[in-house]
């Protein structure tokens, strides 16, 4: 029978190289998940944005409809956006 060494609780058992790659990347999913939200989130207030300058210019229903659209979607995307979705009928 060989001899074998139990770790005990004064002994620090390290990582193996295995584990150490395994959480960079991990670490480098959660990374990039949270870039590909704001990049979502920005690509989407952009496009509210140029739906919302049309808008005011026409006031056309179908653009309103896309802008209550757009807002829902950056709210999913981010909770804390808030927009008031009462936009006057008559254009500027």
């Amino acid at each position: 029978m060989m001899f074998q060494r139990r770790p005990t609780a004064h002994m620090k058992l390290l990582p193996s190289d295995l584990e150490v790659s395994e959480a960079r990347f991990k670490r480098f999913l959660k990374d990039l998940h949270t870039y590909e939200q704001r990049l979502a989130f920005e690509r989407t207030l952009d496009a509210f944005l140029d739906v919302y300058s049309s808008w005011k210019k026409t006031h056309h229903e179908t653009l309103k409809l896309r802008l209550v659209m757009l807002a829902f979607e950056l709210h999913r995307l981010d909770r804390e956006f808030q927009c008031d979705l009462s936009f006057a009928d008559t254009p500027a």
